[in-house]
């Protein structure tokens, strides 16, 4: 092989070390540029993403909703309690109806009578033991239970707390609002033992009855069976509350009390 060929022949080889050279350079810059540009495609969906998520707001579900939509000022959820005072007495003139021998709110009326003849067709027809009462009526009704019971045995500061199990100081009643009935049936009242406002009752089949459909016509049994620590009022099953269909079958559902509901929506509409 003459040099002329050798040098040609070295030429090439030296040319075709440049060009793979040249391309590995190429596909290593490539290389990096597209896992630039991959990085920057991730960060933005994910940037994306999180906007999204921080800025869309989550679907409201229909309990929420409902929640949100409740007036803590309606007089249907005032609440009074041993805990919670009836701070503005009532107008009996202006407030106050006539059913039989009790008086009760007059725009409770129409729900009660609905009420009254759904249990009539059911074999349970109610009486009314208690409905409206003053706070004067109620501190009269307290102390003579008080009395009665000292003339058992008992102090006057343990007939006091005994009496309390079941009544309310006088200012605390929720009697007082005209919005809370005492109600039985006509056969425990005909035949009951040992007492008429006993919550043995509440295992008639008229209880039973009485509870399973009170929401219906928007009462709740206002002392349920179990909740005497948050009530402060043991069980009594004939002490019916109106505070609205819509919130009696909420609360009914989710087995709460008053004083629950008042403050599960207290929580949402801070929210």
């Amino acid at each position: 092989m003459g040099r002329n060929q050798q040098r040609k022949k070295l030429q090439k080889k030296k040319k075709l070390e440049k060009i793979t050279l040249a391309t590995i350079l190429l596909v290593v810059v490539i290389g990096i540029m597209w896992v630039a540009r991959m990085g920057r495609t991730t960060e933005k969906a994910t940037s994306q993403s999180t906007i999204s998520s921080t800025t869309t707001p989550q679907t409201e579900t229909a309990e929420q909703k409902f929640l949100k939509n409740v007036d803590l000022q309606s007089w249907e959820i005032l609440l009074v309690g041993p805990d919670h005072k009836l701070t503005t007495s009532i107008d009996e003139a202006t407030t106050l109806a006539t059913v039989g021998a009790f008086q009760m709110n007059k725009n409770i009326v129409p729900a009660f009578e609905e009420l009254e003849a759904a249990a009539q067709a059911a074999g349970y027809p109610l009486v009314i033991v208690s409905a409206y009462r003053s706070v004067a009526y109620q501190e009269k009704i307290l102390n003579a239970a008080i009395q009665q019971k000292m003339a058992s045995g008992m102090t006057y500061d343990e007939a006091l707390a005994d009496a309390k199990q079941t009544m309310t100081e006088p200012g605390y009643s929720e009697h007082h609002t005209g919005l809370a009935l005492d109600v039985v049936d006509q056969s425990w009242y005909t035949n009951y033992s040992p007492e008429l406002l006993h919550s043995n009752f509440g295992q008639t089949d008229g209880g039973k009855w009485l509870a399973a459909n009170v929401a219906q016509y928007g009462f709740i049994i206002r002392y349920p069976e179990g909740k005497m620590a948050i009530t402060k009022i043991d069980y009594e099953p004939w002490h019916i509350r109106y505070v609205g269909k819509e919130n009696a079958e909420y609360m009914v559902k989710n087995n709460l009390t008053l004083e629950e509901f008042v403050e599960q929506v207290s929580k949402v509409q801070q929210k």
